[in-house]
């Protein structure tokens, strides 16, 4: 796992979240600002070797007066490791989320985009934002959680960047986000709405993410998906190889 780009995005979590909390096993990022966001507020377990048990405990300890538990592990071994337990105890599932970094040579994505896109601030695409949240949520309790992943957008606008990508300009119906500190800069948030899907939107919004942070002087481009689900095919397509993987252990409200 190439630690820079955990950093890079444990470093926009830190200025995003109310509160981070230092632990001897690692820290906690909290924000009862935003409850109902699971990706909120979250354990990182940094000290390898805890046990389900201990990495159970600490979630509980650590995320006292939220409905959700959500671990995520430093050491990609460790966390691999942790999961396998960790899976057997009642209402934890395991998601592994996929680093993967634009290669040299990457793409197809050095040119214009195939489809037509546009550059705007969330603002001006907040609408479309809403519909790929709702999109992907459960029905009950929907809207409000919507409201607060929109509102902690904006706060991920404010630390790494209001840049976000859409396609077509005319009527928007895919989306994607790009922060960007320093050298390095990552793609986020690729989204398009069912009923556009199989059109190119994703592609071309997210070759129109590439395409500006290179011209930024981005060196390093990356981006992460869920490891178990086929947009990293597409990622793959346009020039992005895995470079290493994080284990995240969630609890849903009951």
């Amino acid at each position: 796992m190439r630690n820079e780009l955990l950093g890079f995005e444990l470093e926009l979590d830190a200025l995003t979240c109310d509160e981070t909390v230092a632990h001897d096993w690692g820290r906690a990022f909290l924000t009862p600002s935003l409850p109902l966001v699971w990706d909120a507020s979250w354990a990182l377990i940094e000290r390898p070797g805890l046990s389900a048990a201990q990495v159970g405990a600490i979630a509980d300890e650590a995320l006292t007066g939220f409905a959700h538990r959500t671990v995520a592990f430093y050491g990609e071994e460790d966390g691999t490791r942790a999961a396998a337990e960790i899976e057997a105890l009642p209402g934890w599932a395991v998601e592994r989320t996929l680093y993967m970094e634009l290669g040299a040579d990457g793409a197809e994505a050095t040119g214009a985009p195939r489809a037509e896109t546009v550059e705007c601030p969330l603002d001006a695409c907040a609408d479309l934002r809403r519909a790929l949240i709702l999109g992907e949520l459960p029905d009950p309790g929907a809207a409000e959680t919507a409201e607060q992943l929109l509102e902690l957008d904006r706060r991920y606008g404010l630390a790494g960047g209001d840049r976000w990508f859409v396609s077509p300009p005319s009527d928007p119906a895919s989306a994607c986000r790009l922060f960007a500190r320093g050298e390095i800069a990552q793609v986020e948030d690729v989204g398009t709405l069912a009923a556009a899907r199989e059109r190119g939107l994703a592609r071309a919004v997210v070759e129109a993410a590439i395409a500006a942070a290179r011209a930024g002087g981005a060196e390093t481009i990356f981006l992460t998906a869920d490891a178990d689900d086929w947009p990293q095919l597409m990622y793959a397509r346009l020039g992005f190889e895995p470079v290493g993987e994080i284990v995240v252990l969630r609890r849903k409200p009951s």
